[in-house]
């Protein structure tokens, strides 16, 4: 009897322990939305991009913690009744928390991407691809513009150049 028992505590214990495993890393996921967009504010480049590459490893651990709650549920059902409801429960808001979190990120990823990215003059982007920011004109219409003057003599010496070898050949 006290082996099924102690059983019981072991099994009990593990999913409670993968039920926190997945709180936390929520609450990891997060905090760490959380501080990338802080970092992206201070202009913390370097910091923002470690963060990134916290923030996908931290979505890798709650992911597999996920798995393994949902392919082991109703075992956990029927150790910790109402933990499936409490699993969804969570999962609901964490989703819809998530959604806000990532919709503020985005926007100050794309903020801090439009204000570091130059452009072939020097300037900084601020509309779409390949346009600098208001008052300059598009990158397409600059090269449109007529050569300088001693660079629009050089196809005429080349075809020159061209011309006296082909005749004395």
């Amino acid at each position: 009897m006290g082996s099924v028992q102690e059983d019981h505590r072991r099994a009990q214990t593990e999913a409670a322990e993968l039920l926190q495993a997945i709180s936390a890393a929520e609450s990891a996921i997060v905090s760490t939305i959380e501080r990338e967009c802080e970092a992206l504010r201070a202009r913390r480049m370097l910091a923002a991009r470690a963060l990134e590459t916290r923030l996908c490893d931290t979505v890798k651990l709650y992911l597999a913690a996920s798995r393994a709650a949902r392919a082991s549920i109703a075992a956990i059902e029927e150790i910790m009744p109402g933990s499936l409801a409490l699993l969804e429960e969570s999962r609901s808001a964490f989703s819809a928390l998530l959604k806000v979190e990532l919709a503020v990120l985005a926007t100050h990823r794309a903020s801090a991407g439009a204000e570091s990215e130059p452009d072939f003059a020097g300037q900084r982007l601020g509309g779409a691809a390949g346009f600098p920011s208001t008052g300059s004109r598009p990158i397409a219409e600059a090269a449109l513009r007529p050569a300088p003057p001693r660079l629009r003599s050089i196809p005429a010496r080349l075809s020159q150049a061209q011309s006296t070898r082909g005749g004395a050949r």
